[in-house]
């Protein structure tokens, strides 16, 4: 059963309070406002004084009326006026960085605000002098009192707990979920990302139900994004990387729409306002830096169109392994490394691996989602995107506490079973090769996930045609990844394509021959020296040729002495040199009666 949803505390940090207080300009107000306005001020002047008959406004050497701070005189009768009113409200702790800021109260000559600093800001003459701007009343002349009065106001004021990173950490021997509010510490979200809860609970579990269940392409979307919480939770221990999915197709697929449900359930599901939901328009170091701090919170990227980038094989491998570059600060420091554990999503009209170079790493850390329908008409998509634009944020906390609710060992074991489960199916269904395992360690996830949607919201998930969608995805992407078979069907097609550079027979110059091809009873030998063969893999977009070589000679395709990978033979001039010598498979063409390359 769906457990009780919890009630978002508490409202933003900075609060303005467009009070007048100065005794001029509450009288001036009063002559020409009306009886509401007049009513207002009255509130303000008894609520002031409340305060300053409670002490909330005096420390040991400092006190203020609500409109001015006095510094209390042992040397003669009276007060000594500092200036206009300022006082420290809250003191709030970055239980990620390990740093305190102060919540400033201060009249300015129109109102009271208030102003989240830097500790450091407020305790230091000159930093907070920076602040005159915003209406600070500090000068040279009460520079000191100022910040001496904030030191003394430490004593006694509300002392909070903040974040600036989202997902799971461990706090003080306790894991705990940070999204705007945390699960199992008092501490609201200070960051860059819109994660505060907005609209009704009730209303997006309606639109689950309504436009989601059922439609097996939007169950899975839903569920890739909360699967970034299950991975977040037992990732690290189990060596996980970050899962990146990319959903491929043209653009009336309703892909968007898919991404932007699955952000919804954390948080604000669109591009503008700092959104878990952003867009490939930037440099892939930039990008790469917005994942810094989401340990089981998703970010998603739209439509990689956008990218300046045309090969995006480092991005992908930068993405999955979760760790930004080594950076050097000011002091020429090595500054602490920002790091993710999550699942990335993302959307465009062209393959993310066919735009990386062929290599089979990348296959194995992307799961490309291609030619799924993912939204039923214009209007089903228009229908979730009213909903999740005016309700977001709620479900993922729902689920975060269900699984912290969990016994920890038990989830793990779960998804241990779930991976052999899916193993078992493709290999039943003749849809595996060797990397088909390492691929059920992010599918499980996914899988593992739905399961639990399903107990959190008593809820039947199309759990089966989410298992068809896997085999789908892994049959496509065997094509690709099966990473000799794909070599030496390049190769094949550069041979035919300079088929006159390798038959020896050339009139050209000789600088011109890249290689020589001789039919054999079962195959036909393909010659080239190391120079040609490395231009030719670079054409094909391989980075290594020993990659290449190694998987060549592991599937039986290369010609090469034991323990090298080439064949030394002596050249037309009689010089002893190293060759690259490949065995490609070959297929007679009976009607011709030659030999070609199959």
């Amino acid at each position: 059963m769906a457990i009780k949803h919890r009630k978002r505390l508490g409202e933003g940090i900075i609060v303005n309070e467009p009070k007048t207080l100065d005794k001029e300009v509450i009288h001036e107000s009063v002559e020409s406002s009306s009886c509401e306005f007049n009513q207002e001020i009255e509130e303000v002047k008894e609520e002031m004084d409340e305060k300053v008959k409670q002490n909330e406004y005096e420390t040991k050497n400092y006190f203020s009326d609500g409109q001015c701070l006095y510094a209390k005189s042992s040397a003669k009768p009276g007060n000594i006026k500092v200036g206009r009113h300022i006082w420290a409200k809250e003191n709030h702790y970055n239980i990620d960085d390990k740093t305190e800021k102060i919540l400033l109260e201060f009249m300015t000559v129109r109102k009271m605000e208030t102003e989240l600093l830097n500790r450091h800001d407020c305790l230091v003459e000159r930093n907070l002098m920076k602040f005159q701007d915003k209406g600070v009343d500090i000068v040279k002349s009460n520079g000191k009192h100022v910040v001496e009065c904030i030191r003394e106001c430490e004593d006694s004021i509300i002392k909070k707990n903040i974040h600036s990173k989202l997902g799971f950490m461990e706090y003080e021997g306790k894991i705990i979920y940070k999204l705007y509010e945390a699960i199992g510490l008092n501490s609201t979200y200070v960051g860059k990302y819109d994660v505060k809860p907005k609209g009704s609970y009730s209303e997006y579990i309606k639109m689950i139900k309504n436009h989601v269940i059922g439609n097996v392409e939007l169950e899975f979307a839903m569920v890739s994004g909360l699967s970034a919480i299950l991975l977040g939770y037992i990732g690290e221990e189990l060596g996980l990387d970050s899962t990146i999915i990319h959903l491929v197709g043209n653009s009336t697929t309703g892909k968007s729409t898919a991404l932007k449900l699955a952000i919804s359930s954390f948080g604000y599901p669109e591009v503008k306002y700092n959104g878990l939901y952003g867009t490939y328009n930037g440099t892939n170091n930039a990008l790469i830096k917005k994942l810094g701090g989401l340990n089981g919170v998703p970010y998603a990227l739209d439509e990689i169109s956008m990218s300046e980038s045309n090969n995006f094989t480092k991005f992908v491998y930068s993405l999955a392994n979760g760790a930004d570059k080594e950076r050097l600060n000011k002091d020429s420091e090595l500054m602490e490394k920002e790091s993710w554990l999550t699942t990335i999503l993302s959307n465009g009209e062209k393959s993310i691996t066919r735009s990386s170079n062929n290599n089979a790493g990348v296959q194995v850390r992307v799961i490309e989602a291609e030619n799924f329908t993912w939204t039923k008409s214009p209007e089903h998509a228009e229908a979730i995107n009213h909903v999740i634009l005016n309700n977001y944020g709620h479900l993922a906390i729902e689920f975060a506490q269900y699984l912290l609710d969990k016994n920890r060992n038990e989830v793990i074991r779960n998804y241990k079973q779930e991976k052999i489960n899916l193993y078992d199916e493709l290999r039943k269904r003749n849809v595996y090769d060797d990397m088909s395992m390492r691929r059920c360690s992010k599918f499980a996830i996914i899988i593992q996930t739905a399961f639990i949607i399903e107990e959190l919201l008593d809820i039947e998930l199309d759990i089966e045609g989410m298992v068809d969608m896997i085999v789908s995805i892994e049959r496509e992407s065997i094509k690709y990844r099966n990473f000799h078979k794909v070599v030496i069907d390049f190769i094949k097609q550069y041979v035919d394509r300079y088929r006159n550079k390798f038959d020896g027979k050339s009139k050209s110059n000789s600088q011109e021959i890249l290689g020589k091809i001789t039919e054999k009873e079962d195959y036909i030998e393909l010659q080239m020296e190391e120079f040609s063969f490395e231009l030719m893999i670079k054409e094909g977009g391989y980075e290594d040729r020993k990659i290449v070589l190694k998987e060549l000679k592991k599937a039986g395709f290369l010609d090469c002495e034991k323990d090298r990978l080439t064949r030394s033979r002596n050249n037309s001039a009689g010089v002893e040199t190293n060759y690259i010598v490949i065995k490609l498979p070959k297929k007679i063409d009976q009607n011709k009666s030659d030999t070609r390359i199959n």
